[in-house]
């Protein structure tokens, strides 16, 4: 006969190795779900190596007609020789757009300052007319004559610094 001690004890291994095969269960479950993780990585990676391949190739292909073309518009076996031509052509073409780009650099700065004394002009006449439009709240008719003049003139000077600062920048 069996005492309670011994049957809680083979009750307890019991319930043990159940916990032990159910984990043994998971356990290969994750290992198949990694396994599967794993080849799909691998998977996914052997395909960019061969996208990344075929663009190099097609690249490698292009710069071959390139250089191709090259040699035929220059006459010339050597390619190293025929960048070296090209890239000296084209920094003796930079050089003589040197003074050019130093004269568009003087028109724009004297550009930009006459905008400013446009600017300046047009900013100054506003502010008049402001004032002037401030003096007729509280004018009496017999001064509105002369403030309605004032206003008028100022009104007028604005209206022509604002054309001619839009044309002369359009």
């Amino acid at each position: 006969m069996e005492t309670k001690e011994g049957q809680d004890t083979k009750e307890t291994e019991a319930t043990i190795e159940a916990h032990l095969r159910a984990w043994a269960v998971e356990i290969e479950q994750l290992k198949a779900k990694v396994d599967r993780e794993v080849a799909e990585a691998k998977k996914g990676y052997y395909e960019q190596m061969d996208a990344l391949r075929r663009e190099v190739e097609a690249q490698l292909l292009k710069w071959s007609y390139e250089l191709k073309e090259l040699k035929s518009q220059t006459g010339q076996p050597d390619v190293r020789q025929a960048v070296r031509d090209l890239r000296a052509k084209l920094d003796e073409e930079l050089k003589t757009w040197g003074p050019q780009i130093d004269a568009l650099k003087s028109t724009a700065a004297k550009a930009e300052a006459e905008a400013k004394r446009l600017l300046d002009g047009f900013l100054q006449k506003r502010d008049a007319l402001k004032k002037e439009l401030a003096g007729l709240k509280g004018s009496s008719e017999a001064a509105w004559g002369d403030v309605r003049v004032g206003a008028g003139k100022a009104w007028d000077e604005l209206k022509a610094a604002f054309k001619s600062a839009s044309e002369k920048f359009k």
